[in-house]
């Protein structure tokens, strides 16, 4: 059985997996004041970024869901999010804690899954772009008609893509075990002879299944949609769905161009650990740093990418920050304004009665009518008629002198009303 380690400042280099054994000979030949310390902290940063860039990219299309709004792109979105959020939770933070310590301390369980489920992250995000890139090819072409499934068939596409990807990263799962190095614990490649023509062919034959043919393919329908939207220049076709197909080949195109680009250093040291002579070099530590970083950027960078180049996503994020503005109270609950609402609504009514009663004893009943009667149209109008009010309030209660009646002659029984003076006169 012959035992797989990769030294990064040794020479003597033997084939070793690429994640696991990596994390194992890194730390024990490089400098802790300077790799073990700063590169933990990097991951960590990248994994809060895109945790909170998916998770909000996760939210906004299940909205939209929720609205109605489903089709084939929104959907293999949704599922290229989840595989970077599932990265950001399960891989980022666990290559962290590994390059904290010169030797691995993580256990066996998660040295036998952590480069499978990673590889198979990977493999799921390139099938996943593929596909995503054929939609929108789609798309283009019949821009009047939006590309959905049902929803069976829409789990099954999704289903299998994770399936094929889950599949073909078996060989990082079934060979890596824990194993000691001079008397440390280590994630090591282990497997017997017989399994060495095998894992020579999965070493050319991986690469090219899993990252070649679908980044291929993907470029492949992207240059066929540009090629239809400049097409696209007929009078009886709207320029609302042309503009909107363009739009959404550019971002999925740069999506692509990102992952495509980010992953390549990460391919040149896999295939340069799995092909390596017993007296060749091996790659250099710095380099490998650079390829596992720049790989796990990818899942923080595509949100950015989506934000930056689509309303809808833009539209989204405005509206969940709304929501969360809008969530919060206003005011502090120290404050007396701030009361819980059942209590409000029992000292309002409370209030009222306090306020009629106290109305009721200061206030007359004539002035209480009228106070109920006034509005801003009549206020005037009711200034002007309550001297008249009073004047027959003091006729009803007490009798006026014929002196002081300014009407003597309603007394006078059959007599007609005395004339004034400039009457007589005439």
């Amino acid at each position: 059985m012959e035992k797989l380690l990769l030294q990064l400042n040794n020479s003597n280099v033997r084939n070793s997996s690429n994640e696991d054994a990596q994390l194992d000979g890194e730390y024990q030949n490089t400098d802790p004041k300077q790799l073990n310390i700063v590169i933990p902290l990097i991951l960590a940063a990248i994994c809060l970024v895109g945790f909170a860039g998916n998770f909000l990219i996760i939210a906004v299309l299940v909205t939209n869901a929720r609205k109605g709004r489903t089709s084939m792109i929104n959907s293999l979105i949704l599922n290229l999010s989840v595989a970077d959020l599932l990265i950001m939770l399960f891989c980022v933070p666990f290559r962290a804690v590994a390059y904290s310590k010169p030797f691995w301390t993580l256990g066996w369980f998660i040295c036998k899954t952590a480069d499978w489920f990673f590889q198979s992250c990977l493999a799921a995000k390139s099938f996943t772009l593929a596909v995503l890139a054929k939609a929108c090819f789609m798309y283009v072409s019949h821009p009047s008609k939006q590309v959905q499934i049902k929803h069976r068939r829409l789990a099954l596409v999704i289903t299998s893509i994770w399936a094929l990807a889950l599949i073909l990263s078996v060989p990082h799962w079934l060979f890596v075990t824990t194993g000691h190095e001079a008397e440390e614990m280590m994630c090591i490649l282990d497997w017997p002879e017989i399994a060495s023509s095998f894992l020579a062919v999965f070493a050319k034959l991986y690469p090219v299944l899993v990252y070649c043919l679908p980044v291929a393919c993907t470029f492949t329908y992207h240059w066929k949609a540009f090629r239809k939207c400049k097409r696209r220049g007929t009078k009886n076709q709207s320029l609302r769905y042309q503009i909107r197909g363009r739009r959404l080949t550019t971002m999925l195109f740069g999506v692509s161009l990102a992952f495509a680009a980010m992953c390549v250093p990460e391919w040149v040291v896999w295939l340069w650990i799995r092909h390596i002579q017993k007296d060749d070099p091996s790659p250099p530590a710095a380099f490998i740093v650079f390829s596992q970083v720049l790989v796990f950027s990818i899942s923080p960078v595509n949100p950015l990418i989506f934000v930056s180049m689509s309303e809808e996503f833009k539209e989204g994020f405005t509206g969940l920050w709304k929501r969360l503005i809008s969530s919060k109270p206003r005011t502090s609950p120290s404050l007396s304004g701030s009361q819980p609402q059942e209590t409000r609504s029992e000292s309002v009514p409370e209030n009222r009665q306090q306020c009629q009663k106290e109305k009721a004893v200061q206030v007359p009943d004539h002035e209480a009518a009228q106070e109920k009667t006034e509005s801003p149209t009549n206020k005037t109008a009711n200034i002007v008629l309550s001297d008249m009010e009073q004047f027959w309030h003091d006729r009803q209660n007490a009798a006026a002198s014929v002196e002081e009646d300014p009407v003597p002659w309603e007394h006078q029984s059959g007599e007609d009303p005395p004339l004034p003076e400039a009457g007589r006169k005439m």
